[in-house]
């Protein structure tokens, strides 16, 4: 009997973590950091002049995310056929749930010769946020075609992949993202050890975490996720929860 309950246990756990990734990528799974996130290294344009990135670069570190949208839709407004200001502005606003907005500032530059990477990923994550999990794995596929060393694509193309359930190409896409990773790799690392815990790969999975915890002590989701993952390990007979 107690065998049985503890496999109902953990059935219930791996069903947990199989829900993170059956809906949009808020909570467990994510795509950024929970706060405002600059592109890093952020991409250069003369749009936006050396005391204007200085004044952008001064508002991301404070966290002022409403700050940096002001200054970007100013600039977007001067410059609307610019796709590096549309995709930072646009990014801006997926950050601050303007998600419909933030699509249509990306969109032209996602298609034909305007399209570039760099919009390609923010659409897919914009489509993430929608829970359009199809269409976010064709953009992210298409950006990491025009650059395969672009980590941000990988780490949206593998979440659109566990989203739909398709754990081990998920595994190579966060992988390969990891491996060109730039800035806070806490994401990828938080949605690599979720796909590795569903497919088992307990003991790789909580070692993951608890790496991401170490670059982000005090993140709750982090350690929600990294108790997940030990009581399932603990369950299946492996290291107790530290």
């Amino acid at each position: 009997m107690t065998r049985f309950i503890k496999l109902c246990f953990s059935l219930s756990l791996i069903a947990l973590l199989t829900a993170c990734a059956s809906g949009p990528p808020t909570g467990s799974y994510q795509t950024n950091s929970s706060a405002y996130q600059p592109m890093v290294p952020p991409e250069k344009t003369k749009s936006i002049d050396k005391s204007t990135e200085v004044l952008l670069a001064e508002a991301e570190a404070a966290g002022d995310s409403q700050r940096v949208l002001a200054v970007l839709k100013d600039i977007y407004a001067k410059n609307p056929r610019d796709s590096i200001v549309a995709t930072r502005y646009g990014r801006a606003l997926r950050e601050d749930d303007q998600i419909n907005a933030s699509v249509r500032t990306l969109e032209p530059f996602t298609r034909g010769s305007n399209a570039s990477d760099m919009a390609l990923t923010e659409m897919a994550m914009a489509q993430l946020a929608l829970g359009q999990f199809n269409a976010a794995e064709n953009y992210a596929d298409k950006a990491t075609k025009i650059d395969p060393k672009n980590g941000r694509a990988y780490l949206a193309l593998g979440t659109a992949l566990d989203a739909q359930k398709k754990h081990q190409p998920a595994e190579i896409a966060f992988r390969q993202g990891l491996k060109h990773w730039k800035g806070d790799s806490t994401p990828i690392l938080n949605n690599l050890a979720l796909n590795l815990a569903s497919q088992g790969h307990l003991e790789e999975a909580l070692s993951l975490i608890e790496k991401a915890q170490e670059m982000a002590p005090g993140r709750m989701d982090l350690e929600r996720n990294r108790r997940i993952i030990a009581t399932l390990l603990e369950t299946t007979g492996g290291r107790n929860p530290s």
